[in-house]
């Protein structure tokens, strides 16, 4: 087999993870002279990767923190990726601008205000990963 064939192969089957898994994307534009913008998209299959890898305590804290919260995490998380897409929450004031809207698997938060536009998408395949992880840590020794 040519190097160009397993290159190709392995390029295939990494953009077949990376597709199926989602993308984390956070954007944030300050609206000032020489503001912010930041671009920042991270495939979301390396959360929980990366997750393996991290410091055993500093998870064990983080699920102790958030023990209460988790259960609620883990449903809502399951029952928004069987709903069909759609907006979820709505506000606006003078001010603000505030959108939650469930979009191709993905949770999308939006914030627009007046010193700063922010979105940040979350897969919620990958949310529900990262729950069941910390769930597993919660009772730590």
């Amino acid at each position: 087999m040519s190097l160009k064939v397993v290159f190709l192969t392995g390029t295939l089957v990494v953009a077949g993870i990376v597709a199926d898994g989602g993308m984390i994307a956070v954007k944030v534009h300050e609206k000032k002279p020489d503001g912010t913008n930041l671009r920042l998209y991270v495939p979301a299959v390396l959360v929980p990767i990366g997750m393996k890898f991290a410091p055993e305590e500093e998870l064990c804290g983080a699920a102790e923190q958030a023990k209460e919260f988790l259960p609620a995490m883990r449903i809502t998380a399951e029952e928004l990726s069987r709903i069909p897409d759609g907006p979820l929450v709505e506000v606006s004031s003078a001010r603000e601008k505030v959108s939650i809207v469930k979009s191709g698997g993905s949770l999308v938060v939006d914030v627009d205000g007046p010193g700063e536009t922010v979105h940040v998408a979350v897969p919620l395949k990958m949310a529900k990963k990262v729950v069941r992880e910390l769930e597993a840590r919660a009772p730590c020794s």
